[in-house]
């Protein structure tokens, strides 16, 4: 990732979100319209900015190569049942497990500690999953 900055047309957007997560803990890098959110104790997110809209927040996880397909997507689908606040699905030739919930509207501080604190509710279904640890990498 370079260290480019956030374009004009979305950083006083993204820059409230960023300024939100790092007070939080996690260490932010931009690349254009893309915050990537490292933290040393939880899931890692992706945040990207959708013009006038709200921002997608998204994490990503590699399954294991040798098991099949099918049996993700049944994995999948135990995930999706039980999840509150993200949904999960399969994409690419890799099997890379997508994990993304939307905000709607503006920034406000209140509502986008609320989300995370949702994500990490589902974070915590994923982690605890019978099948997550032989599943994902």
């Amino acid at each position: 990732m370079s260290e480019l900055n956030i374009s004009e047309s979305v950083a006083h957007a993204l820059a409230r979100y960023r300024n939100h997560l790092e007070f939080n803990g996690y260490h932010v890098e931009e690349d254009d319209d893309l915050l990537f959110c490292r933290h040393p104790r939880k899931h890692n997110l992706m945040l990207r900015y959708i013009d006038a809209r709200g921002v997608l927040i998204r994490t990503i996880y590699s399954c294991e190569a040798n098991i099949k397909r099918i049996h993700i997507l049944e994995y999948i689908n135990e995930l999706n049942s039980e999840f509150l606040f993200m949904k999960a699905y399969v994409y690419g030739e890799e099997n890379d497990l997508f994990l993304e919930t939307f905000a709607e509207g503006e920034y406000d501080r209140t509502n986008f500690s609320i989300m995370l604190d949702n994500i990490e509710y589902d974070m915590d279904i994923l982690i605890n999953h019978k099948l997550t640890k032989d599943f994902l990498q």
